[in-house]
Formats: C-alpha cells, structure tokens, sequence
C-alpha cells in the first residue's frame, strides 16, 4: 500500500538566513549525498531579495557553504552544504533509508512542507520518529492511498484523474491560468489543446472535483 503524505517538517535548513527574507519561497530541485559527505540541498529561490538572503546565507551557523547555480530575472538555483551540527538533524538518511520519495519540498521562513511518497506506513511513522528524535517538527496534513482509478483513460493516472484531465490541469496550471490575476484565458488553453471551450471547462472542473476528494478530502491522521 503507497501512501501520500503532506507533512509540515521544519524548521528548514538555512532558518536563520530565511528570516532575513520572509517573502522567500524555496522549491526544492535535488539532494546529493556520497557516502560520508555533507548533505547538498539544491533549490529555486524566488519571492524576496537575493542579495540580503545571499549575505544571511554567509552569516548563517547552520549553512557550511553555498553556490548560486543560475540566476534568472525572477528566480535563482543555489546548492547549499549543511554544517556538521544541521546535518545531524536533517532526516534525509530516513528517507533514503525508508525508500521514500520527494514529490514536492516548500521552504519558507515560517514553514517547510514536504509532500512525498511512503511505501508503507511502516515507513510514514519511522520518518515521523526520525523527525521528532531530531528535534523536528511532524504535522500531518495530509494522508491518503495512491491508487489508479478504474476507467481512468491509462495506467498513468494519478490521483483518480483520467490522462485527458491531467493534460488539462497541468497545461491550465503552466499557462497561469490559476494565477490570481490568471495570465491567460481559457480559450487560449483550449486552443493549445485542440478542444472546445466546452470540454476543456468539463475537464478542469471534474479533475479539480476528484483532486480534492483524493488529497484534502482523504486526511487521515496518523
């Protein structure tokens, strides 16, 4: 039995630069370890601004070093090292450990949220004793079964959503149609997609209506 899991797991590494930029938004891009050698987080930087989060980065006891990767108008991609003692307390042994995978990591100066994929529930409630002999928070948000729905258009849907609802949420979602203001209109994304206003409205409403009732519906504490 898969499980999915939003957790909230702070605080997150690099807290006290964070606080230095409140509006910052991190999206974790990879993690890299070999052996015995320092964890590297490697992260998408927008929201705030980067020169005072760059000089936060130097001052903060928690970050052993730090490289900007790319840097694009809006954005920036850093690879920070952890110093000995934040290593000690990131959980990302347990989860290489457990076989978990990241499906999404958010850090902010008031939060870091992961959503990930548990093979078990063995596994959920090691990580969440991991986090907690760490010293870290574990606030379940979210907990539900991974399952394909029947008659879902293929083998590749998730969530419950069929592939042609998937194709329009997540054409919908990079267009910025969900932005607040959206930056695009829906016959725009309907003519992307060769389909009618009609259907593409059909598609987005129904997906978003079985999105919900397989994630936020779903809680289950644990």
């Amino acid at each position: 039995m898969t499980l999915i899991g939003r957790i909230e797991v702070g605080p997150p590494p690099g807290q006290e630069a964070l606080n230095t930029v409140p509006d910052m938004v991190l999206h974790l891009e990879d993690i890299r370890s070999k052996e015995d050698e320092p964890w590297k987080f490697i992260f998408w930087a927008s929201g705030d601004d980067f020169e005072i989060y760059e000089a936060a980065l130097e001052a903060d006891p928690a970050i052993a070093s730090y490289k900007c990767l790319t840097q694009l108008p809006d954005r920036h991609l850093y690879r920070i090292v952890l110093s000995d003692r934040a290593q000690q307390k990131t959980p990302h042994p347990i989860i290489v450990e457990q076989d978990i995978t990241i499906i999404n990591l958010v850090m902010t100066s008031h939060r870091e949220e992961l959503l990930a994929r548990f093979p078990s529930r063995e596994a959920l409630t090691n990580f969440r004793d991991a986090c907690r002999e760490r010293g870290r928070a574990f606030k379940l948000l979210n907990l539900y079964e991974e399952n394909v729905a029947e008659n879902d258009g293929g083998g590749s849907g998730r969530y419950g959503v069929t592939n042609a609802q998937r194709e329009a949420l997540l054409t919908a979602l990079e267009k910025g149609y969900f932005s607040v203001p959206r930056e695009t209109k829906m016959e725009i994304i309907a003519d992307n997609l060769g389909i009618s206003t009609a259907a593409l409205s059909n598609r987005l409403r129904r997906g978003q209506e079985t999105l919900l009732r397989h994630t936020l519906a779903q809680d289950s504490p644990i």
